[in-house]
């Protein structure tokens, strides 16, 4: 395989010490809370990140400036540790939501409500009413957090929808979908470009993850 040489170094995770400092949920029976999940998972990221920089580093250059590597088999871990992060953090968003909409005293729908904790309800063979997992696909689950974060802090903020990071997001996904039902052998396959546009997104939404918790918290300290 033919492969470009990539930026040997990706950003800092601000957004982990900003939800660090606010409050998290955790289960009855687990001490740990939802910023240490997210703190293990970038840190699961960033160890493929590493593994496939070095795996491109270490490869034979051509004369032309790119190097030969076969870099698949990280490529897939490394796209499927970045969506693993990426839910969690859009999941923790939607709570903190919850958290701060009650400090602020915002209100929030009992549907929002439903959506932020991911349950839904159906009626079963008995005639009662139960609770399931709702199955929110993961773009609408983004746009949902941003946005019912920034009502429960009273923001005035929209997700960029057409920028260059989300345009990433969106065809990144369409990669992790193939890797996680795969039909032909060409389904693992991921290109050099396909590698660099998920670093990229993931950097863009850790971006713009910081922007709104620092103006939330900016809110706060006034």
């Amino acid at each position: 395989m033919l492969v470009p040489l990539v930026a040997t170094a990706t950003p800092q995770n601000q957004p982990l010490g900003l939800f660090m400092n606010q409050e998290s949920v955790h289960e009855d029976d687990d001490d740990r809370t939802t910023a240490e999940l997210l703190v293990t998972l970038d840190s699961d990221y960033r160890k493929c990140y590493q593994h496939v920089i070095r795996q491109l580093n270490l490869a034979d250059k051509t004369s032309d400036g790119q190097i030969l590597a076969d870099t698949d088999f990280e490529a897939r871990q490394l796209i499927r540790t970045a969506f693993a992060y990426i839910e969690g953090a859009t999941f923790v968003l939607k709570t903190e939501a919850t958290f701060n909409a009650e400090e602020k005293n915002v209100e929030l729908t009992a549907q929002q409500q439903h959506f932020i904790f991911e349950a839904d309800f159906e009626i079963n063979d008995k005639g009662q009413v139960k609770q399931k997992a709702a199955k929110i696909p993961l773009v609408k689950n983004i746009l949902f957090a941003f946005s019912v974060f920034a009502e429960a802090n009273r923001l005035q903020y929209k997700l960029d929808t057409n920028a260059r990071w989300w345009t990433l997001m969106l065809s990144s996904i369409r990669v992790r979908d193939r890797l996680m039902h795969p039909r032909t052998p060409s389904d693992l396959d991921v290109t050099p470009e396909e590698t660099v546009a998920m670093i990229e997104a993931k950097v863009g939404f850790d971006e713009e993850l910081h922007a709104l918790l620092s103006a939330s918290k900016a809110q706060t300290d006034l």
